[in-house]
């Protein structure tokens, strides 16, 4: 037994110290059916948090999960691995803690301890296997592909797959929940084809059906619309230009280009799989094959009349690959493929031969209008339905097979510059044309009879209407694109209630969309005025330029936009004669704000200085002799260069919004140090080179200020290395010195370990999921097979289908005094009927002093696929204090728009302070009537053991540990738990003993983090005492004395502000960049005392 005992903590040490501990959450697999895709039951998931290195900003939890049957597995047990009764464990003194690090399923673990605890004799034999990794599962049977021994968490590893991964795959991903003819596999519907606003299906408008109730949807005075209609709180835009709330991106508008693929080598999240990433004839998916593939689906269908030797120089000629034309050059299209379509093809005729627009307009071409040996030739638009009125360019007139053709005139196609490609002679193209006609596409279905309602649009010249939401959004809906062009003196009534969708250009007090506000291009109608500024075009300039800073004031640099006062131009650099320059703003930054430099006098006590220059002189090296000595300071700035590199006249001359100091300048230009002494001479007159000594006892490979080559250098080669370019601060913060820090250890998201085999990173099987080896252990040859584990996005045995879902993305709020309490959140989708059925659910922990700026990103499913279209939905969320499980209070939110296959919500929750909000309803059969704090609705919440709308429904068999208390269960029989403070696992069995031995010092409370987010370097949180604050609390806070002059007459209690200074990053995701991040407290003042 002693023997024994040892061998397994061996083993635990070896795995606690080396390698990743992969637990499975729901291994009791529930039910028998095999065809697991009409349900929405997940099991066999692993979980983990997403994106790390994002978790002071967004949290998302995810789970992937098995989604077909094991029931398909035939598993055999393998005896190469030890099995061992829950008897003999507990022999062993084996604790539940000792099999959880041993990556044993949570399931068999809470079941082992239920064993500890009661030692109930059935439970006496039930086998625990004991698996060595990579194997893990009840059985031992599973295995990842990717493992590797040198990742040390199971994020690591997680993490480190998808930073290699790159879907090339040509099998799509599809919504298969709605009938559609998308055309020939593998074409299918994607999600974000649905609402979109154009005809996807060649067999009916089923993908646009009931979206136009989306225009019908208003929001309330604190949300943003999106462009597609639904809400988000206002406080999400432009929040974060990497995490989009709006599902179509429109909430961060200064995105410009970016396009948010899941090739962008991340952990599927929000960011990719819920996002529409651009708006094109062919599809919006976030992934680009798809484009090719959907492109090569079209040209596989073929008119039976048509040759394949025509048809084949046809794909040639738009620079789609063939058998036949593998490799495609401009001569071959001009040569080969023109010859064979002049020679093989009719006349005229459809290329591609289904609609391409709207699911009715086809293009169409004559085959001797192709004869352009460099542009593409504008199609014909065909169709059987009208789609066009005057202001189409629209002409030439035909018919083909009983559709009118008309000729496109104002078309965009590439010239034969470098190699050709569909995108630029079938993509572009198409999308030109479409951009062109989707503004006289109607809304499929909408009730003409509201367009007359106060908040409808009705477009120029057009039976066509649109809700005021999608007026000045960037996105031309009408025919005339005037609902982009509404002012004042055109339309002023309509302009009064759109005017706060357009910002005012102070300059010329032109009137551009919110939309095109920095937007990175100059639409105030100008591109820069005198100054070089356009206000418009960027965030930060504008911010810089007409904010008044006290701390930039008066140093040497114009950052402000001049005003006009009293007749002259007044900047922050004008009448600065009486300030001081060298203050605690500007004394040793290395810019010379002073005009002599003084500011940067002795700042570097480490080194000698290359010349002991007094105060009074500044050190140069002379443009005659190359010397380095001391200029007197009378010469320094007075507009006569005396020194190489202009170093005495650093600051005189210096333009308006001039953003860097130093460097070695000549003939107006900046040279870095690189470039000096190198043996090439930069400058007009060789000035660089000048100063350099010549025959050396070394020879040299580059610059003299090369680290490997400076302390061979001279005086004046050391002096001017050392003059670098330094970039001005332009923002800076009044600071107080002497501030501790506390720095934790961030999980390293950028490390990659290239462990995984290429082929699986090539062409992924399980998609966006996680392939898994399943040993069957069979004596055959095939003694393993595959399945894969899906995100809640995706399911199949290869993650090949679209899941339903709901995104929630949510932020908390918490008074003051709820700051230190931690809250268990328990979000559930319900539905309406008398059991109340809950089809799924996601719990976390919130404190409000750790996660006060966290947006929670959390997916929910439908229990049945699809959703049952005849039932109501709503989002159920229930606030628990963790330590005593008191019910704080709960939230309602109803699920509308069941059409849409991914719906996108944003909520802000504020947690109640009080907990005041029971109700009287007497059909609360077993249990009590309580207020939702969001509505005016109430709902019975039920007694251990009931469920139901009125809690009427018995059940008897929820399984929660004493440690926790019982919430219902779920569509497929699982219990939910609300486990108390350092417990978890799915029925709160498990006790999280990281808080046994706190680190927290001077009393602070240790708090576990959920255990999906445990990482190496963040396994607990302290909540500190007042006067501590870091990581572990082991820093005293700085107290900051405020004496007030006995005159000034203050109240009983004042606001203290105290700001934090977050250093500006123009590559940062978090908008705005710069903004410091404020902390308020209220500070009672005793009567008897001024302070």
């Amino acid at each position: 037994m002693f023997h024994m005992k040892c061998i397994f903590y061996l083993i635990f040490i070896h795995w606690v110290v080396a390698i990743p501990q992969i637990n499975l959450y729901f291994t009791d697999q529930v039910g028998e059916s095999e065809n697991y895709d009409e349900v929405g039951i997940r099991y066999n998931c692993i979980r983990l948090a997403s994106n790390l290195d994002r978790k002071d900003f967004t949290r998302q939890i995810s789970s992937y999960c098995m989604s077909e049957s094991s029931l398909k597995f035939h598993i055999e047990k393998d005896n190469s691995f030890q099995t061992f009764s829950f008897a003999k464990l507990a022999k062993m003194n084996i604790t539940s803690e000792d099999l959880y690090f041993w990556s044993t399923p949570i399931d068999i673990i809470e079941q082992y301890q239920i064993y500890l605890l009661s030692n109930d004799s059935s439970l006496a034999e039930q086998i625990f296997y004991n698996c060595t990794l990579p194997r893990f599962g009840s059985m031992c049977q599973y295995e990842f592909y990717y493992y590797h021994e040198n990742y040390s968490s199971l994020y690591e590893m997680i993490h480190g797959y998808y930073k290699q991964y790159y879907d090339k795959t040509t099998n799509l991903t599809c919504y298969t929940h709605l009938k559609c003819n998308r055309g020939y596999s593998p074409a299918c519907l994607d999600w974000t084809e649905i609402c979109d606003g154009k005809v996807d299906c060649l067999d009916g408008e089923y993908d646009e059906e009931h979206c136009w109730e989306l225009d019908f949807n208003e929001c309330k005075p604190n949300e943003y619309q999106c462009n597609n209609g639904l809400c988000i709180p206002n406080e999400f835009v432009k929040d974060d230009t990497t995490n989009f709330d709006c599902v179509d991106r429109s909430d961060e508008l200064d995105t410009f280009d970016f396009i948010a693929e899941v090739t962008s080598s991340t952990e599927p999240a929000f960011r990719q799989d819920d996002t529409i990433c651009r708006f094109s004839f062919v599809t919006n998916s976030c992934i680009r094959e798809r484009e090719s593939v959907l492109a090569n689906s079209m040209f596989s269908i073929k008119d039976n009349n048509v040759s394949d030797e025509c048809w084949s120089a046809y794909k040639c000629y738009f620079a789609i690959k063939t058998a036949e034309h593998p490799d495609i050059t401009f001569n071959v299209i001009n040569q080969e493929c023109k010859t064979i379509i002049k020679d093989k093809c009719p006349d005229m005729l459809y290329v591609p031969n289904i609609p391409v627009f709207f699911g009715h307009i086809y293009t169409a071409y004559k085959k001797n209008e192709l004869l352009h040996p460099l542009e593409i030739e504008p199609p014909y638009l065909c169709s059987n339905k009208s789609f066009y009125d005057d202001s189409l360019s629209l002409v030439l007139e035909t018919l083909l097979n009983n559709t009118v053709c008309f000729k496109v005139s104002r078309f965009t196609s590439t010239g034969g510059v470098g190699v050709p490609s569909d995108t630029d002679r079938f993509h572009n193209p198409m999308d030109n044309i479409y951009q062109q006609i989707k503004g006289h596409h109607s809304i499929i279905d909408f009730p003409l009879h509201r367009c007359n309602e106060s908040n409808f649009y009705q477009c120029r010249n057009s039976s066509k209407c649109i809700s005021f939401h999608r007026l000045i959004n960037g996105v031309t809906d009408c025919p005339y694109n005037d609902d982009e062009n509404i002012y004042e003196n055109t339309n002023p009534g309509l302009f009064a209630q759109v005017k706060h969708k357009y910002y005012k250009c102070q300059v010329t007090n032109k009137y551009i969309a919110q939309v095109e506000l920095f937007d990175r291009d100059c639409d105030c109608g100008y591109e820069y005025d005198e100054y070089g500024f356009c206000e418009d075009k960027d965030r930060y300039d504008n911010f810089t330029r007409r904010t008044i800073s006290f701390q930039t004031i008066c140093d040497g640099f114009q950052e402000l936009y001049p005003i006009t006062i009293d007749g002259k131009n007044q900047t922050d650099e004008t009448e600065c004669e009486q300030w001081e320059c060298d203050n605690i703003y500007t004394h040793c930054d290395k810019i010379w704000n002073c005009l002599d430099g003084k500011d940067e006098m002795n700042c570097d006590s480490s080194l000698p200085p290359l010349l002991n220059c007094s105060s009074d002189y500044r050190m140069c090296v002379k443009l005659n002799t190359s010397e380095l000595t001391c200029l007197p300071i009378n010469k320094v700035n007075d507009g006569i260069l005396d020194c190489l590199g202009t170093t005495d006249e650093r600051a005189s001359g210096r333009p308006p919004y001039h953003d860097f100091d130093g460097g070695f300048y000549c003939q107006g230009q900046y040279l870095t140090p690189d470039y000096l002494c190198n043996g090439h001479g930069q400058c007009l007159y060789d000035e660089d080179e000048q100063f350099c000594q010549k025959n050396r006892s070394f020879e040299m490979y580059s610059s003299i200020c090369a680290d490997e080559y400076i302390s061979f250098g001279s005086d004046a080669e050391k002096f001017l290395c050392d003059i670098t370019r330094e970039d001005k601060e332009r923002t800076k913060y009044f600071k107080i010195n002497g501030f501790n820090q506390s720095f934790e250890n961030e999980v390293n998201g950028n490390q990659q370990i290239d462990v995984i085999p290429t082929d699986l990173l090539d062409n992924p099987r399980c998609h966006r999921g996680l392939d898994l080896r399943v040993w069957l252990n069979k004596s055959s040859d095939l003694n393993s097979t595959s399945t894969c584990l899906c995100p809640p996005s995706y399911y199949g045995n290869r993650c090949q289908y679209q899941n339903q879902r709901l995104s929630l993305s949510i932020r908390f709020h918490a008074s003051a005094q709820l700051l230190k309490i931690l809250f268990a959140i328990l979000i559930m989708l319900i539905d309406n009927t008398n059991q109340r059925m809950i089809h799924s659910y996601e719990q976390f922990t919130y404190l409000s002093i750790r996660d006060c700026k966290v947006k929670f990103n959390v997916y929910l499913v439908y229990s049945t696929r699809p959703k049952d279209m005849n039932k109501n939905y709503s989002i159920h969320i229930d606030i628990y204090e963790k330590l005593s499980l008191k019910h704080r209070g709960s939230f309602l939110y109803p699920v509308k728009f069941l059409f849409l296959p991914v719906h996108r919500l944003a909520f802000i929750i504020n947690i109640p302070s009080e907990d005041d909000y029971s109700c009287s309803y007497k059909k609360c059969l077993h249990g009590e009537c309580l207020d939702y704090f969001n509505t005016k609705e109430t709902f019975c919440q039920c007694h251990q053991g009931w469920s139901g709308q009125y809690c009427d429904i018995p059940h008897n068999n929820c399984n929660c540990s004493s440690n926790s208390i019982c919430i219902g269960r779920t569509s497929d029989n699982r219990s939910i738990c609300i486990c108390r403070e350092d417990y978890f696992g799915s029925k709160c069995y498990l006790r999280n003993r990281i808080c046994d031995n706190s680190q927290c010092q001077n009393n602070g409370l240790c708090i576990p983090y959920d255990d999906f987010m445990l990482t190496k370097s963040q396994e607990y949180f302290c909540i500190c005492p007042n006067g501590f604050s870091g990581i572990r609390c082991e820093l005293i806070n700085t107290q900051v004395d405020l004496i007030f002059d006995k005159d000034i007459h203050l109240s009983h209690s004042i606001f203290i502000h105290f700001i934090k200074i977050v250093p500006f990053d123009q590559t940062a995701a978090i908008i705005p960049e710069t903004s410091p991040e404020r902390s308020t407290t209220l500070q009672t003042i005793s009567q008897a005392t001024n302070s």
